[in-house]
């Protein structure tokens, strides 16, 4: 079971500063609950207006994880701040776009050629049977 390390780093003045929330390791049903309590915590406390949350080292995301993405993302707009996602990964960034959220996280669309590593090529196209 690897556990997710998460790691917060906070700029500018508070309230309406940035938060930077830098994820160490998979995002999946096990480990996404770090990310949830400290990055919740860390809205209601500091109101970031830009939270920041950097995907670089998070090799792998499930559903479980975008949800949790999401759910941060509706928390900073609560609060009257925005959510954006920073350097994620091939694998992470191909399968938000999949599911239609770089644009919701401020990410541009990976050209469709883009090797992905340690994924799949065809993830996301149907199954040859």
């Amino acid at each position: 079971m690897g556990d997710a390390m998460v790691r917060t780093h906070r700029s500018g003045d508070v309230p309406g500063g940035t938060i930077v929330v830098e994820v160490l390791g998979p995002l999946e049903a096990a480990t996404v609950g770090a990310l949830r309590s400290v990055v919740l915590d860390a809205v209601e406390t500091y109101r970031p207006r830009v939270l920041t949350v950097d995907l670089r080292r998070v090799p792998f995301m499930d559903s479980i994880g975008i949800g949790t993405l999401v759910a941060v993302n509706n928390k900073a707009h609560e609060v009257g701040g925005a959510m954006e996602v920073s350097s994620p990964s091939p694998f992470v960034h191909r399968l938000l776009q999949i599911t239609g959220l770089t644009e919701l996280f401020g990410l541009p669309d990976m050209p469709e050629d883009a090797p992905v590593s340690g994924a799949p090529a065809d993830l996301g196209r149907p199954q040859k049977s």
